[in-house]
């Protein structure tokens, strides 16, 4: 890891039962570390809803290999570890359609947080968005230097319910506030203060960095480890409820579907308050 991760794969029996070969990320497995990277590098790796689902798809793949210890999760190319939602994806004719949206969103953070093994999330870039609640809800998030951080949905109307739970624990209610209203983001310094992310590194040595923290955790105790694992995330579930009840409604407002419009037509929106 201590370059870009590569395509080779070691396939475990259940890889060799479904597909491995994805369109939106790059799955290796090598040793007892998995990686999963967000491979959609024109897009500065924007999360659609293929990405989710395949994301959560490779998941489901570590969570039943024995031999899997640890997992990374990181980004391609030099720019963006995530630069957030994908906005192509956020047009909705109903209840049905951004409710199946908002289940595979879900789906894919839940399976992050409950699979046994620890999430590293290697931030080697732009942190946005969605990016940036990966790194909230990743067990560890190491950051090069070059990493910057920020929620900015509040500039086309999307509300992170997600992320207002999951960050309150993290950054705190005054932080996490900041970050939602004002639509700023951080470097990767303040981002460390704040507790996004545990460590800081030069970019070049970012995955040098993951690599042997994740041979560290794989070469503990497997059943200490995934102890305290669960141990970390109790309780956390009922957030996605939260997210069930009102992500699919919250992604039909008008001033979201203004929001949309104007970021792809690079205007200022014109927001109605509905």
């Amino acid at each position: 890891m201590s370059e870009q991760p590569a395509l080779r794969r070691r396939k475990s029996a259940k890889q060799h039962q479904g597909h491995t070969d994805y369109e939106t990320i790059l799955f290796e497995v090598k040793g007892h570390v998995a990686t999963v990277t967000m491979n959609r590098p024109h897009k500065h790796n924007a999360c659609n809803l293929k990405m989710f689902q395949e994301i959560d798809h490779a998941l489901s793949l570590v969570e039943d290999d024995q031999n899997i210890r640890v997992v990374v999760i990181t980004g391609a190319g030099d720019r963006a570890f995530s630069a957030g939602v994908d906005f192509g994806d956020l047009e909705f004719e109903g209840m049905k359609e951004s409710t199946d949206y908002v289940n595979s969103d879900a789906r894919m953070f839940r399976r992050i947080e409950n699979i046994p093994q620890p999430v590293i999330a290697a931030v080697n870039g732009y942190a946005y968005g969605y990016g940036c609640k990966i790194a909230i809800v990743s067990d560890i998030a190491i950051a090069s230097d070059k990493a910057r951080f920020g929620l900015q949905g509040i500039k086309v109307g999307a509300v992170h319910v997600i992320t207002l739970g999951r960050g309150r624990g993290v950054l705190g209610r005054g932080r996490l506030a900041y970050l939602l209203f004002s639509g700023e983001t951080i470097d990767a310094r303040k981002a460390e203060d704040w507790g996004i992310v545990a460590k800081v590194v030069p970019h070049n040595k970012l995955y040098a960095e993951v690599e042997s923290l994740a041979q560290t955790i794989a070469q503990h105790p497997v059943l200490a480890v995934r102890a305290t694992k669960k141990m970390l995330h109790r309780g956390h579930d009922d957030d996605y409820r939260w997210e069930d009840l009102l992500s699919p409604g919250l992604l039909l407002m008008e001033d979201l579907k203004e929001g949309r419009r104007a970021f792809l037509e690079k205007r200022k929106p014109k927001f109605r308050g509905r």
